[in-house]
């Protein structure tokens, strides 16, 4: 597994984006980029929507692909967007989180996140396991848009990324 494709827990920055070295700066805030998302995602799985908010700017925008209804997307805007978001997931799904997760550096203040959502759809009681991508950007360290894509290669590709 190359060092762009690791689990969370190890996951490392690459040195090199868009073909040039990262200059220390820039290398450190892409780290503090991740380290954004990663707390981010870990706040998620833990369903603490009020402690997600802190990570995101007041003008934060959520594009999901799995809380829609008869259309393509739902957005989630302001300071209550996750908070919104978890009513509507758990209106469909219960026991939902994401696993197996891989942040990739896009730069610009840009990361991809490539993810397995898990969970059981509340109606039917099937068990769902499905691949999901989304992207990130962020403004001042807190996350500013997020995306997230049915095929996980979307993601990568709408950053200009591929596996």
């Amino acid at each position: 597994m190359n060092a762009r494709k690791q689990k969370l827990a190890r996951v490392e920055v690459p040195r090199l984006v868009g073909g040039q070295a990262l200059r220390d700066t820039a290398r450190a805030m892409s780290q503090k980029n991740v380290e954004v998302v990663q707390a981010a995602i870990e706040a998620f799985n833990r369903h603490e929507f009020g402690a997600l908010e802190e990570f995101c700017n007041k003008d934060f925008e959520f594009v999901s692909v799995f809380t829609a209804v008869d259309t393509n997307d739902a957005t989630y805007r302001g300071t209550k967007a996750w908070t919104d978001y978890a009513a509507a997931m758990d209106e469909m799904w219960t026991d939902w989180h994401v696993e197996d997760i891989r942040i990739f550096d896009a730069g610009d203040d840009r990361l991809v996140c490539l993810v397995r959502l898990v969970g059981t759809a509340r109606l039917s009681g099937v068990p769902v396991d499905r691949p999901v991508g989304l992207t990130y950007r962020l403004r001042n360290g807190k996350l500013w848009r997020v995306r997230s894509y049915a095929d996980p290669s979307e993601a990568l590709k709408a950053a200009g990324l591929s596996e």
